[in-house]
């Protein structure tokens, strides 16, 4: 699969409201679509999803850095990976993000939408 086709551009509906099902996946797409940075480790991503989720009303089962690692390494990013949207390297701990106009609009629009009760 090469990065143009990662970009999820013709996305199918169904991938872009798995990646948005959950507010860890919204918070990973936001860190990235947000920054300047397009790689990461799972151990910094989880601090901003952490920090995010604190923040956050859907966060309230436990939103500490070791958990939400747990929660992305198990779940979260292979579902990322499955779709195109980032590269995750299981072993160490790497994550590229492609990036996905489609996914960053709907994302925003989640956001925009949930802003007062919910991330």
């Amino acid at each position: 699969m090469t990065p143009s086709e990662r970009t999820l551009s013709t996305a199918d509906v169904d991938d872009v409201f798995e990646v948005l099902a959950d507010w860890r996946r919204r918070a990973v797409c936001h860190y990235f679509a947000t920054s300047d940075r397009t790689a990461t480790d799972v151990e910094t991503l989880a601090t901003e999803v952490s920090n995010k989720g604190a923040r956050s009303a859907s966060g309230a089962a436990s939103t500490s850095p070791s958990t939400i690692q747990t929660q992305l390494e198990e779940k979260h990013l292979p579902v990322l990976h499955q779709i195109g949207l980032i590269d995750y390297d299981e072993r160490s701990g790497a994550v590229k993000y492609w990036g996905s106009p489609t996914v960053e609009k709907w994302a925003d629009h989640a956001q925009a939408v949930t802003r007062r009760t919910d991330f």
